[in-house]
């Protein structure tokens, strides 16, 4: 376990400084929800089936427009070596409005299970979505959960979201 927390304060420390990630608009859908139903899986080892993971960032039907983003970024990886990882992030809008109702971020390669000790939801619900808006804005926290790390709750990372090209 120490081990452990040695790794992941590591891999913490090494993107936070410098380093920001840029969320590039993956998709748009209009007249479409979150899927919170793939979301609460996320504490059972089952959501590593069948692209369980990504599947939760597809939209379902409803009402707003989901925003669909992808941060990728070099970082090191549990077992000592650089690789790429793939932040996720969805975000649920009001298409009158532009005001973000919701929203979820995840990194696709992290390594330890259950996948919800590293999904983050959104607490700031009053910010307008724009081209450029700073992820701190959004004050992204650790979903709870019995796997939570104290000292990780909020998500640290410096981030803008990209809608246009």
């Amino acid at each position: 376990m120490q081990k452990l927390t040695i790794i992941i304060f590591l891999l913490i420390f090494n993107l936070n400084f410098g380093q920001e990630k840029v969320y590039k608009l993956i998709s748009k859908t209009e007249n479409s929800d979150i899927n919170y139903k793939a979301f609460k899986k996320f504490d059972n080892l089952k959501i590593y089936k069948n692209d369980g993971l990504k599947k939760a960032f597809e939209p379902i039907k409803g009402k707003n427009d989901v925003y669909f983003f992808i941060a990728d970024y070099k970082g090191d990886s549990f077992d000592g070596t650089r690789k790429t990882f793939h932040d996720y992030l969805i975000l649920k809008v009001d298409p009158k409005t532009e005001l973000i109702l919701d929203g979820f971020q995840y990194t696709l390669e992290w390594a330890e299970p259950p996948a919800i000790s590293d999904l983050y939801k959104l607490t700031e619900k009053n910010i307008k979505i724009y081209n450029g808006l700073e992820l701190k804005f959004l004050k992204m926290e650790l979903v709870e959960s019995d796997y939570m790390i104290d000292w990780k709750t909020k998500l640290n990372e410096n981030g803008i979201l990209k809608i246009t090209k």
